[in-house]
């Protein structure tokens, strides 16, 4: 049984217990007393909290029967007020728990991995396939809900995540001024540079990958050594990269799972 279930079982016990039953009332304050101690331990004010709530005037042989019976309701009113205190705060701490769980990986990193992409939707949805393949959960921007905020807003709250990988597809071309147009080159698009720099400042680039569609004189993003290229091959072998970038910084994925 659950911690939420005993506390639940309480609750019930009083609900159910008879007016001015002082053999019941002992018995749902000695399973108090047991469940405090199993589920919050032996040095929780819960126990003196079930103490002190008397119910004493309801046994008071002179007193009108009016007088003990507001003494018997006012108990069970501040025992059933307390009862329902730990059970608030035992669902509380279960879902803290259970947040913490499946929102970290075994390694204890941030599950959730920014997919920077561009035009490219094959790339993009074989690798946040990949990333759910591993247990981990691809972010992409324009799947996520706008909640009236800017572009800019919505990237920046989007963007608490343990690792980023940034697709780097030819849709545009580019050339310097000083060039003939014929010069152009395949490169990604601004917005997908502009992010790549983005993580790069705000995690680090030891936890940013970047992927490149393999294209004749494809232009990678210049000023930005240290970080992991690596090719998107027809193969899947970049999948295996992106495992080896993820185990360097120290997430726990299997490259098993991708087989």
């Amino acid at each position: 049984m659950s911690n939420t279930e005993l506390i639940e079982t309480l609750i019930k016990m009083l609900g159910e217990l008879p007016h001015r039953d002082q053999a019941k009332l002992d018995a749902v304050q000695r399973r108090a007393n047991m469940i405090v101690r199993k589920v919050f331990g032996e040095n929780s004010h819960y126990l003196k909290d079930v103490e002190d709530i008397s119910f004493g005037g309801a046994w008071w042989p002179n007193m009108p029967d009016s007088h003990n019976d507001k003494y018997w309701n006012d108990g069970k009113i501040r025992l059933m007020n307390l009862f329902n205190t730990m059970l608030e705060e035992v669902r509380l701490s279960t879902t803290v728990g259970e947040t913490s769980d499946t929102s970290l990986d075994r390694g204890g990193i941030s599950k959730r991995v920014f997919v920077v992409h561009g035009h490219d939707e094959a790339m993009k949805q074989a690798v946040a396939r990949t990333l759910e393949q591993l247990g981990l959960e691809p972010v992409i921007l324009h799947e996520q809900p706008n909640k009236g905020r800017t572009i800019i807003e919505k990237f920046t709250d989007s963007a608490d995540v343990g690792f980023a990988v940034v697709l780097l597809s030819p849709d545009d071309f580019g050339y310097s001024k000083d060039q003939p147009s014929g010069s152009a080159k395949p490169r990604a698009r601004q917005n997908v540079v502009f992010e790549l720099g983005f993580f790069i400042g705000k995690i680090g680039r030891s936890k940013v990958a970047a992927l490149y569609r393999e294209q004749a004189g494809f232009e990678k993003p210049s000023d930005v050594e240290g970080v992991a290229y690596t090719a998107f091959d027809l193969a899947g072998n970049w999948r295996f990269e992106i495992v080896r970038e993820l185990k360097a910084c120290g997430y726990d994925v299997d490259a098993n799972k991708l087989l």
